[in-house]
């Protein structure tokens, strides 16, 4: 019997020590969590200032939309991905994406701005296929979409986007 009752005593230590285990040593072995992205002075991640700003088509929030800015000196330049996606309250944050992987913000210059949104095929899922366009698709071209702006130093709260017809 007392072989029984250590075993069942190692064992309830085991299941109490198990999720502390778990708890100190998940962040360091799960990169991705907290700051562990790629480091800030990776090629096309240096520099990079904070950047909101907004998207209503005829008045409303268009959430789900995503912005695009590509570089106005290049534009079909595709070496990074700058993107933001509009929340249910119509603003966004914009991300800067190199293959090393992604960081808030977006390097100083001139961008020209692309935004397209999508009906979902699932609205409860935000990863979902996606359907008709919601808005013109002149928006979807730089070189239609007739929108620009220019990053500088520091944070940047963008103008409103307000697109119409």
């Amino acid at each position: 019997m007392y072989g029984f009752s250590r075993a069942v005593g190692i064992f309830r230590l085991r299941v109490l020590l198990h999720p502390l285990i778990v708890c100190l040593v998940a962040p360091v072995a799960i990169p991705g969590c907290g700051d562990y992205g790629p480091p800030k002075d990776t090629e096309g991640l240096q520099n990079l200032q904070p950047v909101t700003g907004s998207v209503s088509y005829e008045g409303k929030p268009t959430p789900g939309a995503v912005v695009l800015f590509l570089s106005a000196d290049a534009p079909d330049s595709f070496n990074y991905r700058i993107a933001g996606t509009v929340e249910e309250d119509g603003s966004f944050e914009m991300q800067t994406t190199v293959p090393e992987g992604t960081r808030p913000g977006v390097a100083p210059g001139e961008y020209v701005v692309t935004v397209s949104w999508n009906e979902l095929v699932d609205p409860r899922d935000r990863d979902s296929d996606v359907g008709p366009d919601l808005i013109p698709s002149k928006f979807k071209s730089y070189k239609t979409s007739g929108l620009r702006v220019e990053i500088v130093e520091g944070t940047n709260e963008l103008d409103p986007f307000v697109l119409t017809p």
